[in-house]
């Protein structure tokens, strides 16, 4: 038992560590976006002009968390929100910014990423995944 607790304590370190270091370097490279805010911006990538439900359903979020999220990204420019026929129910649109920041904050992603597999073999990343997703798969059931 002691040994899972070791495993769920480390991954909830792996996932603080990674959201750090993301976070530096999209900072770095000019862009006040936090990890949060970026995995919000993929949403809207795949999908623009969507709920802010939909963003909540997607990213396992409630709507009070998806609204801050949207503030911030909505005061630095990179989204707005469009009010339809329902007044209740906006619309999340990327703006110009929101668009062109897609390319630049993914490749730090995929950067990021790179860089830390040099520190596992291919099977280690794999039989790590494997354990991590049964693991969720328990909590989710």
């Amino acid at each position: 038992m002691n040994e899972l607790m070791n495993l769920i304590v480390l991954a909830s370190k792996i996932d603080r560590g990674y959201t750090r270091a993301l976070n530096r370097r999209f900072l770095k490279a000019g862009f006040p976006v936090r990890r949060e805010q970026y995995e919000l911006l993929r949403v809207l990538w795949e999908e623009d002009n969507v709920n802010q439900q939909t963003i909540a359903n997607r990213l396992q979020k409630d709507k009070y968390n998806v609204t801050k999220l949207l503030n911030a990204l909505q005061k630095r420019g990179f989204t707005r929100r469009e009010t339809g026929e329902d007044r209740r129910n906006n619309r999340v649109v990327l703006t110009g910014k929101g668009i062109e920041s897609r390319v630049p904050l993914t490749s730090i992603e995929e950067e990021t990423l790179l860089d830390l597999s040099f520190t596992l073999s291919a099977m280690d990343i794999k039989t790590g995944a494997w354990t991590l997703k049964k693991l969720k798969d328990a909590l989710d059931a």
